[in-house]
C-alpha cells in the first residue's frame, strides 16, 4: 500500500489530468449502467468528450499510439454528436417559434 501512495505522490500534472479523465470516464459509464444518466443525454456526451480530452492531454508526456487513436476517435465522434444535437435543438426552437408566430399552439 505504501508503494501506491509513494507512486501517487510522484505523479506529474499531466498524469493527474489523465487520472481525472479516467475518473470522469468511469463515473459517467457507471452512472449510465446504474440508470442515473441516460446514455443519449447531453451530460453523458459532454462527460465522454471531456474525459477523452483529459486522457489525451496526459498522452503528451507518454505517447501511446493506440490510446491516442481511441481518444481522438471519441473526441471526433463526441463533438460531431454534440454539434448534431445542437443543430436539432435549434431547428426545433425555430419551428416552435415560427408556429407560435403563425398563431399555432404547439
Amino acid at each position: 500500500m505504501d508503494q501506491i501512495f509513494d507512486y501517487s505522490q510522484s505523479l506529474g500534472a499531466l498524469q493527474v489530468i489523465g487520472v481525472l479523465g479516467f475518473l470522469l470516464y468511469i463515473s459517467a459509464f457507471a452512472a449510465v449502467q446504474w440508470g442515473v444518466l441516460n446514455g443519449n443525454s447531453l451530460a453523458y456526451s459532454l462527460a465522454n468528450v471531456m474525459s477523452s480530452v483529459f486522457v489525451s492531454i496526459s498522452l503528451i508526456e507518454e505517447f501511446n499510439l493506440s490510446a491516442a487513436l481511441i481518444q481522438g476517435s471519441v473526441i471526433a465522434i463526441g463533438v460531431t454528436g454534440l454539434a448534431l444535437r445542437l443543430r436539432r435543438s435549434r431547428a426545433r426552437s425555430r419551428s416552435i417559434f415560427h408556429n407560435t408566430l403563425d398563431g399555432d399552439l404547439v
